[in-house]
């Protein structure tokens, strides 16, 4: 490798030490750069060789010292460390996975229903990054606020605050991956007076186990996916729930029902409660046949990815599913109840606004002990909620079921060469191609942004092979010395032109508020022209033409080296003839 060109692990704490942060599974000696805390200074890596182009002394490809930051360590996060691990060489990068709170989190793998729980989601983060060693990665209680590109080093500074002491400190990176998702911070809402009233009060993101909801008179603001799934459970042991609705959603029955199915052959199933615990010979089954687990998996993928007709407007599967989730609703919800019926039953087309497959929900609101109130609210008060109709409802409890900040930005600052941040880029609109890359910012890559896949299917499977395509991009950078590569306008200019010419005859287009339009009913339509299985196709492998390149040394073609390969310096007999070969098969010189 070139003399100065090493970027070994990150130590810029405010106290000088290694935070302990994994290089490919080695660890390496600190040498980093800027200012941390307490003016401490250190070098940067040599950014461009002085002097006439001269051919490195090294061999073809040979990875140069990458240096990787993520914000948050969640299921992108968690993911990227162990695809890094994959995909990389071993010894050849170093990652950190900056996390804002004092713990992390992922996706799951065992559980034992079909819809599965909070706390076993959790645990299969928690089991996951111990499996896989990605704590090792890990800064917690750290929360990244700001990075700026520097253009003639290639890099990326962060700025960086400890969320116990608040002080701040700074790093630095090559490549910069934003994993922070699109729901991860939970607001209250903007309603006059929220906090005035006296009772227990809480967001359904910050649960407080601690409050006594039994025989309580609950007040529930909001009717989406998270209230649909409060509101029966509370309705179990309150004395009484007052749910307050401010427009119509469609309440379907679940996907994956078709998968589902195989399973529960013979079970007395009741169709108006879908979730189902996997039986002790259903585990066994999926532990002793995998063949029968995996092809139960993909039976669920497979019916979601297949129904993605039904949000185009008009369609036959559009006008099917209209009619089959309506009769289902007003099944729910029993005879009468008309006024309700009315009300939360949408004009607009299923999946104009994100469908909640929520069992229990609309039986829960016909109960005697549960009000559906939709008159809209003026003001809380210290008693209660005054709606606009001038009758103040008075509760015990408050809780807000009101969902998340939609991230179609970055919570912390970005700001490139230029000096001009993500925010004065966008202006009032989002640029982002693929829902991973930016024009104008280098080096830099959001997992599942504005763009991907978020309602047409399911969000895992685009998570990993976001990840997967940004860890591509690390290779290309690492093996060929790219210094900075951005994606150009003009691509991201094209597909969202095929955006807007898909969504012309999609349901989403339709008159409903929704976060697929950065919360507007009328905006540019920020969802993936296709199913999951379309976008990961399309995203499956870089398209190196739609970016721009610029090389770190004066020669782009630098990285061929001295002439050696990997195996010339390993003196390895089966990688120096790897194309001779018995039959016609792929080959890869290393």
């Amino acid at each position: 490798m070139p003399s100065g060109d090493a970027a070994p692990a990150i130590n810029g704490r405010p106290n000088g030490t290694s935070n302990g942060v994994h290089t490919g599974q080695s660890q390496m000696p600190s040498a980093v750069g800027g200012v941390n805390g307490v003016g401490q200074t250190f070098d940067y890596p040599e950014t461009v060789a002085e002097g006439p182009y001269r051919v490195l002394e090294q061999y073809h490809s040979m990875p140069r010292r990458l240096r990787v930051a993520c914000v948050g360590a969640g299921a992108s996060g968690l993911c990227l460390g162990y695809k890094m691990e994959k995909m990389l060489e071993a010894g050849s990068w170093e990652l950190t996975l900056f996390e804002k709170n004092s713990h992390f989190g992922g996706t799951w793998l065992d559980w034992s229903h079909f819809f599965a729980y909070g706390p076993e989601i959790q645990k299969y983060f928690e089991d996951f990054a111990r499996r896989h060693g990605t704590e090792r990665y890990m800064k917690l209680d750290t929360k990244v606020t700001e990075g700026r590109w520097d253009e003639e080093k290639g890099i990326w500074n962060l700025t960086l605050e400890d969320q116990k002491t608040k002080e701040q400190w700074y790093d630095w990176c090559h490549v910069w991956i934003n994993g922070t998702g699109i729901l991860n911070n939970w607001k209250w809402p903007d309603i006059e007076g929220l906090h005035d009233f006296k009772g227990p009060k809480m967001h359904s993101a910050s649960w407080d186990h601690g409050i006594d909801l039994d025989n309580k008179v609950i007040g529930v603001i909001g009717n989406g996916s998270t209230a649909v799934q409060i509101v029966p459970q509370l309705q179990k042991i309150a004395k009484q729930v007052q749910c307050y609705i401010r427009s119509s959603t469609w309440i379907s029955p679940p996907f994956g029902g078709g998968a589902l199915a195989q399973v529960q052959k013979g079970a007395d199933v009741d169709p108006g409660h879908r979730q189902y615990e996997f039986t002790a010979e259903d585990k066994r089954k999926f532990k002793e046949d995998p063949k029968f687990h995996l092809n139960f998996r993909k039976g669920i993928e497979a019916e979601i990815n297949g129904l993605f007709g039904m949000y185009r407007q008009g369609s036959e599967l559009s006008d099917q599913f209209r009619k089959v989730i309506t009769d289902e609703m007003n099944r729910r919800m029993g005879p009468d109840h008309q006024e309700l019926k009315d009300f939360i039953i949408p004009t607009w087309a299923p999946g104009c606004r994100r469908i909640s497959p929520g069992d229990g929900y609309l039986e829960a609101l016909v109960q005697p002990n549960v009000e559906p109130i939709m008159k809209g609210i003026d003001r809380v008060t210290p008693d209660g909620i005054l709606t606009k109709d001038g009758v103040e409802h008075k509760m015990d409890v408050l809780v807000c079921a009101t969902g998340f900040k939609v991230a179609f930005r970055p919570a912390f600052n970005v700001i490139n060469g230029d000096g001009v941040s993500l925010n004065e880029d966008w202006g009032d609109s989002v640029n982002l191609y693929m829902g991973v890359s930016a024009p104008r910012f280098p080096n830099f890559y959001t997992i599942v942004g504005p763009g991907a896949t978020w309602s047409n299917g399911t969000l895992l499977p685009s998570i990993e092979t976001t990840i997967e395509y940004s860890v591509k991009m690390m290779q290309k950078i690492s093996k060929e010395h790219i210094k900075a590569i951005e994606v150009s306008q003009e691509a991201l200019d094209d597909i969202y032109a095929h955006f807007d010419e898909f969504h012309k005859n999609t349901v989403w287009k339709e008159e409903c508020r929704s976060w697929f339009k950065d919360g507007k009913v009328k905006n540019r339509i920020y969802l993936w022209p296709g199913p999951t299985i379309h976008f990961l196709k399309s995203i499956k492998d870089p398209r190196m033409e739609d970016y721009n390149i610029r090389w770190r040394y004066r020669n782009r073609f630098a990285f061929l080296g001295n002439g050696d390969i990997k195996a010339t310096v390993s003196k390895d007999v089966q990688g120096l003839s790897v194309y001779m070969r018995s039959s016609d098969h792929d080959w890869q010189v290393d």
